[in-house]
């Protein structure tokens, strides 16, 4: 729940993003981008294997360059000199790191980019943090609160919306999502009895 701000999106294609943007714009994007996350060296010669948290793997092979943030939003930057998809992850070589010592003061720190190299997306697709923070009210007006986090489950995605007294799970599902729109920030839902018992 810390790094919201992943390169996932969510689409029209999953029955769990049905939202659509009617500007066509991407709205909200934040200054760094989490990517994925460093979990371990791979090898002897500094070669980190990554966890990805992007819908394409293999959009590591498009960068020059990322950033390594343990956390605390210092980062440090790496030239990217080679990257193995493999099936569990990305494997990359950094120009900085040539030692499996080195490698091992970055497990577990977030790799980001920049929010301006996000990829672009289809019509109807947001990435999760253009949803976190848009402020959700019903159709007839009434203001709920916002979004603060998003459940990924199997079935369905669930908004968790915050309000003044009480936290919302709303399902990212048609019958209850009726728009998002990122760049104002304000998503509409329908509601039926109970769910806002959830």
């Amino acid at each position: 729940r810390e790094r919201r701000a992943q390169e996932r999106s969510l689409s029209d294609d999953n029955p769990s993003s049905v939202m659509t943007e009617e500007t066509g714009k991407r709205a909200r994007i934040p200054a760094y981008v989490v990517i994925g996350q460093v979990r371990r060296p791979h090898g002897v010669r500094g070669a980190l294997r990554v966890a990805p948290l992007t819908d394409d793997p293999s959009r590591y092979h498009l960068l020059k360059q990322v950033w390594f943030n343990r956390g605390d939003d210092v980062r440090t930057p790496f030239t990217l000199s080679r990257v193995q998809i493999v099936p569990d992850g990305v494997v990359i070589t950094l120009a900085e790191i040539n030692d499996r010592n080195a490698a091992e003061e970055w497990r577990q720190a977030w790799v980001e980019i920049p929010g301006d190299e996000v990829l672009p997306l289809a019509e109807g697709q947001h990435y999760l943090f253009e949803i976190i923070g848009v402020q959700v009210v019903t159709e007839e007006g009434v203001a709920l609160g916002e979004v603060v986090d998003i459940l990924r489950n199997p079935a369905h995605d669930v908004y968790v919306v915050r309000g003044e007294e009480r936290e919302y799970l709303i399902p990212a599902v048609p019958e209850f999502i009726r728009q998002i729109d990122s760049e104002t920030g304000l998503m509409i839902i329908h509601v039926v009895d109970g769910l806002l018992d959830l």
